[in-house]
């Protein structure tokens, strides 16, 4: 018995396709991590207090950099996350208002 991709509900196929998206994405092998560590280590051990520290804002800008991309992508592509989370703000910010009455 085969089934139709009519028959499917969208949900389920984005769901689908996001869970393809996060395998393929773990099955991604970084290769030059370990290349890339000790360039930074070296680099921070031969420098200056004012390069160490400046280097160490900078390799944690870059570690969380991926994440902001993705929430942005997530925030971008989902209408009903946006919504949820107005709708969210949105009674909050009508307790506060009642609550400073």
């Amino acid at each position: 018995m085969t089934m139709s991709w009519g028959l499917i509900s969208r949900r389920f196929r984005l769901s689908a396709g996001w869970m393809g998206a996060a395998l393929a994405t773990l099955g991604l092998e970084p290769r030059n991590a370990v290349a890339q560590c000790a360039l930074c280590r070296d680099a921070v051990a031969a420098s200056s207090t004012q390069t160490r520290e400046a280097m160490n804002y900078a390799i944690v800008g870059l570690a969380f950099a991926p994440y902001a991309v993705g929430v942005l992508a997530v925030w971008l592509l989902s209408p009903p996350l946006r919504g949820h989370v107005r709708a969210r703000l949105k009674r909050l910010t009508k307790r506060k208002a009642e609550v400073r009455l």
